[in-house]
């Protein structure tokens, strides 16, 4: 983060009850968060160039409202369009590729529902405003995303969540994240089903606590522990001095981390100017401290880095 910029922390201290939907003269919407948001709209025309994929939902990126809205071919491109009643039609790129879209959905399964995992939300609204794991779900959760800060000692041109451009900084306390993962386990209902998280940001190792994060998720049962990180305080650790860097890695995989996720977004560093110098130092101290499982991850972007996968 820049010097001289400071940020609120803003993190809620009660967990928002889910929406539910108010019917009155002959009008509907959602209450949820002391908002009232309207349902509904106009289903968008096929065009006569477009082929129709699907009908889906989306949401009005402005009012949170919920529309009808369709998938359409054109060009080999997806678009997905809906018509908001009081802010127009909205249309976006859905899939730039359609032909990698069909072999994509080759493989698509919708699973079979919760098969006795453990529904924690009620449906007092549709989807997305009762948050959580509900009967509608065709599957439970696989690998959840916890966002442990919005901090970053990067600020990447292509990234939309750090807390500079936030504008505020996101970092829940340890108890908060007890609750979430108390909230994720509630999924298990007693079966065998093993609760994975990824502790992601931001950027995680930014947090002086990290360790402390970890084992409180082990000791709420979280089963499998994926570390989301870009390497670099690992890097730096390791190349002021070695044995601090292959220890906090340890300290990490005692804590309970099994894999690592890093960025890596190129093999020269014009490309990856993110860590292109740190990686193969961050590497060799997650080798050396007992911590092999390293994931290689790029952010893809057209023209700046594709020609390199």
């Amino acid at each position: 983060m820049s010097k001289g910029k400071s940020f609120s922390l803003q993190v809620p201290r009660t967990i928002p009850s889910p929406g539910r939907i108010i019917s009155a003269n002959g009008k509907s919407w959602i209450e949820i968060a002391e908002r009232r948001i309207p349902l509904g709209g106009p289903l968008p025309e096929v065009k006569g160039d477009e082929r129709l994929i699907r009908y889906t939902s989306s949401l009005c990126p402005d009012c949170l409202r919920l529309l009808p809205a369709i998938i359409v071919e054109r060009d080999n491109k997806l678009y997905i369009r809906k018509i908001c009643p009081d802010h127009g039609l909205i249309e976006e790129l859905y899939f730039s590729d359609y032909s990698m879209y069909s072999r994509l959905m080759k493989w698509e399964e919708t699973g079979k529902g919760l098969g006795g995992a453990g529904a924690y939300t009620s449906i007092g609204a549709p989807c997305p405003y009762s948050c959580g794991l509900c009967t509608m779900h065709e599957n439970h959760t696989a690998l959840a995303n916890l966002v442990v800060t919005n901090r970053c000692d990067l600020s990447c041109f292509y990234c939309f969540f750090y807390a500079e451009r936030a504008g505020y900084v996101y970092e829940p306390s340890i108890e908060e994240i007890r609750f979430m993962a108390r909230q994720l386990k509630r999924q298990s209902n007693g079966l065998n089903i093993h609760t994975c998280v990824q502790v992601t940001g931001g950027e995680p190792t930014v947090r002086e606590d990290l360790i402390d994060v970890i084992k409180a998720l082990v000791e709420e049962g979280v089963d499998y522990i994926q570390l989301n990180t870009n390497g670099i305080t690992i890097a730096r650790k390791f190349v002021d001095n070695p044995n601090d860097g292959v220890s906090y890695v340890r300290a990490l995989r005692k804590a309970g981390v099994s894999v690592v996720y890093m960025s890596f977004d190129g093999v020269t560093p014009k490309v990856n100017w993110k860590n292109h110098y740190e990686a193969p130092f961050a590497i060799e101290a997650f080798r050396r401290g007992g911590l092999p499982n390293v994931v290689l991850v790029p952010t893809v972007l057209r023209t700046i880095n594709d020609h390199q996968l």
